[in-house]
């Protein structure tokens, strides 16, 4: 039997920054507000990452 295992991607703030046209603060600044879904890996002052298809989702429903 095999078992299927889903790999997500997780971006940098810089990754998002780039796909995304927007300048790091702004990205930053909607994270924090909770505008883009982010998960800080660890507790305080450890990297943040973004889901690639959560991502992809939230620019989907901004362009629509």
């Amino acid at each position: 039997m095999t078992a299927y295992t889903h790999q997500r991607r997780l971006l940098t703030v810089q990754e998002v920054a780039a796909r995304t046209g927007q300048s790091i603060d702004t990205i930053r600044r909607k994270i924090r507000t909770g505008e883009i879904p982010a998960v800080q890996l660890g507790g305080k002052g450890f990297p943040i990452r973004v889901d690639a298809e959560e991502l992809d989702a939230w620019m989907y429903e901004e362009s629509a």
